[in-house]
């Protein structure tokens, strides 16, 4: 059986070019990768967040029970599953806001390894090659099929060397990897046509990794380099575009409140209200107003207690907004409310206006007015 032949779905690959989404993609054998990145996970507040852990599953992989860790820090080593950090907030060039820290050697294809073996004579020996996902894939039992003892009459490759030859220069030579039998002897064995795929697979993906955070990658095929460019310019007009497009969603949602027939009172028409140019008249009884003549939005400090911290408002409209803490019941929580004396300093701009009509709009325990 040739086993799953669709593309693979990277998660953390695909969270990232979603607006401002902070991304982890770790594994527990990293300790201090781990650590280090799940802590920075735990505390962003400010955007989505996603954390991606490789978990090996000792029954489906066909790994002993005790293997977990080992398996997982190989599956970085061998560019199976590269570990990486996407953080939204480190703007203005590409390459600040991919991490590869944490991945061995991350400006080659392939990090190289040692492999210990017996020679004729008995005397230990040093083998240094390239450790690939073939390499990873020989370790567990469900590829174990893949791979067979290279024919002493075989023009054998090394796989990192075989998977960077064109089709032609292909022709009669055999992929394989070094590694060692029960007696601890070098011996070769054949990489089976999926283990082949699934490298080169694995090696455009980390090609991709490479190029998303800064470095220079030469060795791209012609077509892999145009796919690279239009995803660079899809990620910088996601970045530019995200603002704008939402602005024009809560403009328009603006509008629509607006010609409507609604009565004021609770919701988003009384919300949209609340932004509106208001006579004198109207106006707060303290006499509070903003440059543009609108009324300065604010949370009633009774009401904090009901905020569930769902982070629409601070989020969306930090210049307004901010996290704190208060005291219900004996116990702190996070709360989010008006940046005391906010309305004072800001001028209140048809865009943020829009912005904090969104906010509003999602708050989850609707107090914001």
């Amino acid at each position: 059986q040739h086993g799953k032949q669709e593309s693979r779905k990277e998660l953390g690959l695909i969270a990232s070019f979603h607006p401002s989404v902070f991304v982890v993609q770790t594994a527990t054998a990293l300790q201090g990768h781990f650590l280090k990145n799940v802590m920075e996970f735990l505390n962003h507040t400010s955007s989505p967040a996603v954390l991606d852990v490789y978990t090996p599953c000792q029954a489906e992989h066909g790994i002993g029970d005790a293997a977990a860790s080992r398996q997982a820090r190989l599956a970085v080593e061998s560019r199976m599953n590269p570990v990486f950090v996407h953080d939204p907030r480190k703007v203005g060039k590409l390459e600040r806001a991919f991490s590869l820290d944490g991945n061995p050697e991350p400006d080659q294809d392939f990090a190289s390894k040692s492999i210990e073996y017996i020679d004729d004579a008995g005397a230990t020996q040093l083998l240094k090659t390239k450790l690939t996902p073939a390499d990873f894939a020989h370790t567990e039992v469900r590829f174990r099929k893949q791979f067979k003892p290279l024919k002493k009459d075989a023009d054998g490759v090394p796989i990192d060397e075989y998977v960077a030859l064109d089709a032609a220069a292909r022709a009669g030579k055999t992929p394989f990897i070094y590694a060692t039998d029960g007696d601890k002897k070098l011996v070769k064995l054949s990489v089976g046509e999926s283990v082949v795929a699934l490298v080169e697979e694995r090696r455009k993906y980390w090609r991709t990794l490479q190029v998303l955070a800064g470095f220079d990658v030469r060795a791209l095929d012609e077509a892999h380099s145009a796919e690279l460019s239009a995803l660079q310019h899809q990620y910088e007009e996601q970045v530019k575009a995200r603002e704008s497009s939402l602005d024009q969603i809560a403009r328009g949602m603006s509008e629509l409140a607006a010609s409507s027939n609604a009565p004021a009172g609770n919701g988003f028409a009384a919300l949209m209200n609340g932004f509106a140019p208001v006579p004198a008249a109207a106006a707060p009884s303290n006499g509070a107003k903003v440059a543009n003549g609108a009324e300065p939005i604010h949370i009633d400090d009774a009401d904090l207690d009901k905020c569930t911290n769902c982070k629409s408002c601070y989020q969306d409209v930090p210049e307004v907004f901010e996290l704190t803490k208060i005291v219900v019941g004996g116990a702190s929580k996070d709360v989010a409310h008006v940046i005391p004396g906010v309305f004072g300093k800001l001028k209140v701009t048809p865009e943020l206006s829009a912005k904090l009509s969104r906010a509003a709009a999602n708050c989850d325990a609707e107090i914001i007015r």
